[in-house]
């Protein structure tokens, strides 16, 4: 299927509003969960980086779906912006895990102890949960850099025909079609060999 430059813009348009409103709705979720801040109580801590983790999850979608968009549209400074948040984002649940491990640990000593096995679990639960969602956003900043370092980000129809003027401006999609194949015809005595094109 071919798709002209007016059709993948508006596919990639669509695309990126349904991403914005996925993020959206995940950051208002977790700040009327978390509202209104408590940063100095401890159990307010822990609480809110288990629905940080949580939240980062379901975002997870909108943000690989912004990366494709980015990708699909060879914009390569939005990209790179992606790849750096990516970057940043990650590196900073990482740290912010370390934090969640010491009130935790803080947190079980002044729990009853019916309570500790249920609070160690969910912390379990939390800082895998942060980990894996952390190494995959570092994973995508490292490899959007890698295909900005690379000679293109997206392979078009019109820069395969760059040599013969032909450019269209396609974005190919789907597996290209078979090269036609002629027919040729018998030949009887000495009559020359007749070739059709199909």
């Amino acid at each position: 299927m071919n798709l002209s430059t007016s059709q993948q813009r508006a596919l990639l348009s669509l695309a990126s509003f349904a991403a914005v409103i996925l993020l959206i709705n995940v950051a208002a979720e977790f700040m009327v969960q978390v509202w209104p801040l408590k940063f100095g109580e401890l159990t307010w801590r822990v609480g809110s980086t288990g629905l940080i983790m949580e939240s980062l999850v379901k975002a997870l979608p909108g943000l690989v779906l912004l990366y494709f968009v980015a990708a699909l549209s060879d914009a390569r400074k939005l990209m790179r912006f992606y790849s750096i948040v990516g970057l940043v984002v990650g590196i900073a649940v990482l740290g912010l895990l370390v934090f969640f491990a010491l009130d935790t640990v803080q947190l079980r000593a002044s729990v009853p102890q019916q309570t500790k096995s249920l609070l160690t679990k969910v912390a379990l639960r939390a800082g895998l949960v942060g980990t894996l969602s952390a190494a995959l956003l570092i994973w995508a900043g490292v490899a959007v850099n890698k295909v900005l370092k690379s000679a293109g980000v997206v392979s078009r129809s019109g820069a395969r025909q760059a040599d013969s003027g032909n450019d269209d401006g396609l974005l190919m999609i789907g597996r290209p079609a078979a090269p036609a194949r002629p027919n040729l015809t018998a030949v009887k005595g000495d009559e020359p060999v007749k070739v059709v094109e199909a």
